[in-house]
């Protein structure tokens, strides 16, 4: 089920100063310490809202908070949670009353939590959750209008305090807080039991006991509390439920005070002291830290993919999906390798967005290294249908384009973006340096991922090579054993038990041959369909490892135009990625600068009475010289140095032969040279 959307431009409220602040210097010691973090994490609903935000919920979690918040902190890692801390109070509306309400939300989850444990409630975590997540929609209201504390001031009548945020926001304070509990995958009895929290009492009392728990301790956290409306709900007295919210506020209040901050004395929000501010660092000072902290994110995750850490980091910071990355390759705007986005990556791949594009403010922001923004409009594709097409992908009104560039390459992040243009000049900055240190962490990571997959498919041709040389040396003698028990055989016919005893060495030696034959044959990897394979995405996931290293870095251009509708074929996906990529090697290593090799298929037709797939791989090189064509599929010295042993092609055949394929190429001197493969249908049920 899609996630609702929120009802206008959402800023997240910032956690109070001093919890961030107690974080800050509990990341100062070389062994970060977890559990503490997440400690403080639950005891402040606009972190924890953060963090789920970055990494919902998922399975039971729920059920052990501190846990999944401590796993979240070790996720984003030290330096991302230092940016994002430096980052979050920076541009806090209304920021002394959003620290009041976050401090009665850790008030109403340890009443929910007492409460639950006094019910034996089975789940206790999930209520301690309910009655820290209930005042996030009053505190995202306060953090996204200037003008939404008046409105509070203003109207005293809870009923018509809502009525009028449904007028002025889309939602009210308790629906958007179940909102922002489903994008943060909070479990449903949590989402109904905060929904209900402004529903009548008789309506609660027939709920599930979750809802009257939460409404409980919203009336002991209240700022008059409401005593016999607890007792009511719960059937205890009010004696007891006085002990215990007097219990319960001195716990909380402790647990506060260890790190500098005190529930408020007075009982009414509208007159609070002064509260604590985050410190304020020069701009200068303040890039410089941000740009230190972001670039070291990408190195101290708790795993090492850079994508993923991007993805986190745009959301803890700007509540946003992460950018595509994409980058220049020749004359093409194509996806960044290892970006993470592999099915919106093939639609780019068939859309053949180009660099010299006039229309595509992507293709501006690439060749001019300035950021740029664009709304398609609601009435159609506008200037360019290409930007139309990634701004739908996206899910936005429009993008924002922000260039980059790493280790020589050049890109940009194309960002999703509302109607409004929802992001401020400081966030907007503060996005081109992420996006600056993923692009450097995201080059590396393919960079060092194609010199893998040359290395190990460098050493499995060579294993290849000599298991083939070794095969073909052991075949020979044990060709003459088998020969010279066939002739005692014939000479000892006589003997029926010496005859039966010879046949069945005679299979012996079949089998040691057929073992090695098998030693020669590309396998396939683990958990892949033996027997089938995409066409389209074998192609495409070697575009996105190879398609730089091979084409795009040496000037030649690599085209993939297949029909998006092509049937699978009958051949494991390592199998064809060996055979495609021994061609798309050759093929780089032998076209000219400004030369292309283009992968395409006419689809399916009937080669040798078999259906199967056509695949053409056609290049405008030099051509192939002729005395290669002669021996073309046959082991030859190379003529591309040492470290190419002029087996490639004898490879491709045999692994072809061995899934009833097969392989045919004509050349032309000057003209180019164009392979054909003929591969079987995958035609099981």
């Amino acid at each position: 089920m899609p996630l609702p959307a929120l009802p206008f431009r959402l800023t997240r409220p910032a956690p109070h100063p001093g919890v961030a602040e107690a974080m800050l210097r509990l990341m100062e010691d070389d062994e970060t310490p977890w559990d503490a973090l997440a400690t403080h994490a639950m005891r402040d609903a606009a972190l924890s809202l953060a963090l789920l935000w970055m990494s919902p919920l998922t399975g039971d979690e729920a059920t052990r908070l501190k846990d999944a918040l401590a796993e979240r902190l070790q996720r984003a890692g030290r330096p991302l949670l230092r940016a994002w801390l430096l980052h979050a109070g920076t541009q806090q509306a209304n920021a002394e009353t959003i620290q009041h309400l976050n401090q009665r939300a850790l008030m109403s989850a340890e009443c929910a939590l007492h409460l639950a444990i006094e019910h034996r409630y089975s789940r206790p975590d999930e209520a301690y959750l309910a009655g820290l997540w209930q005042a996030l929609g009053s505190m995202s209201l306060l953090a996204s209008s200037a003008d939404y504390a008046q409105l509070r001031d203003e109207t005293t009548d809870p009923a018509e305090l809502r009525r009028r945020e449904r007028q002025r926001f889309g939602d009210d304070h308790i629906a958007l807080a179940a909102v922002l509990g489903q994008h943060c995958g909070l479990p449903p009895l949590v989402l109904d039991a905060i929904a209900l929290s402004g529903a009548l009492e008789e309506q609660i009392a027939s709920a599930h006991p979750l809802a009257a728990l939460l409404r409980a301790a919203l009336s002991l956290s209240a700022p008059v509390p409401r005593f016999d409306e607890a007792a009511r709900l719960t059937g205890m007295t009010p004696e007891t439920l006085t002990s215990l919210q007097t219990d319960v506020g001195y716990l909380s209040s402790q647990g506060l005070q260890e790190i500098g901050i005190g529930l408020p004395v007075e009982r009414d929000a509208r007159s609070l002291a002064p509260g604590a501010s985050y410190p304020s660092l020069p701009p200068r000072w303040r890039k410089l830290a941000l740009s230190g902290l972001l670039g070291s994110a990408f190195e101290g995750a708790a795993d090492a993919a850079p994508e993923q850490q991007l993805a986190r980091a745009f959301r803890l910071l700007f509540g946003k999906t992460a950018p595509l990355m994409l980058h220049a390759t020749h004359d093409r705007v194509r996806p960044l390798a290892h970006a993470g986005r592999p099915a919106i990556d093939t639609l780019l791949g068939e859309l053949g967005l180009r660099i010299d594009d006039e229309t595509s403010v992507i293709a501006l922001a690439l060749r001019t290294a300035t950021s740029t923004s664009h709304f398609p409009g609601r009435d159609g594709p506008g200037r360019s249908t290409r930007d139309w097409h990634v701004t739908r992908w996206l899910g936005g009104a429009g993008i924002l384009c922000l260039p980059w560039e790493a280790q020589g390459v050049r890109g940009v992040a194309v960002l999703g973006i509302d109607e409004s243009l929802d992001i401020t000049p400081d966030e907007q900055q503060l996005m081109s340096t992420l996006v600056a240190s993923a692009a450097q962490a995201l080059v590396r990571a393919e960079r060092q991922a194609t010199h893998e997959a040359h290395r190990v498919e460098a050493t499995r041709a060579d294993f290849i090579d000599k298991a083939r040389r070794v095969t073909h040396e052991i075949n020979s003698p044990l060709t003459v054993i088998k020969s010279y028990l066939g002739i005692i055989a014939q000479r000892e016919a006589a003997d029926a038990a010496l005859t039966g005893e010879l046949t069945q060495v005679g299979k012996e030696i079949d089998r040691v041959s057929t073992l090695l034959k098998k030693m020669t044959e590309a396998e396939p990897d683990p958990g892949e369909d033996v027997n089938s394979a995409s066409v389209n995405e074998v192609a495409r996931s070697l575009e996105r490892v190879y398609g730089n290293t091979l084409f795009g870095s040496r000037k030649r251009d690599l085209e993939i135009r297949l029909p998006a509708a092509l049937p699978a074929v009958a051949m494991p996906a390592s199998a064809l990625k060996q055979v495609l990529l021994n061609l798309m090697r050759n093929a780089a290593e032998a076209l000219p600068e400004g030369c292309r090799l283009s992968i395409t298929s006419p689809g399916v037709l009937i080669a040798n009475g078999t259906p199967s797939v056509e695949i053409r791989m056609i290049d405008n090189g030099p051509g192939l010289p002729e005395a290669r064509l002669a021996r073309l599929f046959a082991p030859a010295p190379s003529t591309k140095g040492d470290a190419h042993q002029g087996l490639g092609l004898s490879i491709v055949k045999d692994i072809l032969s061995q899934w009833q394929a097969y392989i045919l190429c004509r050349s032309q001197a000057n003209v180019g040279t164009s392979f054909q493969l003929f591969i079987p249908l995958d035609q099981a049920p």
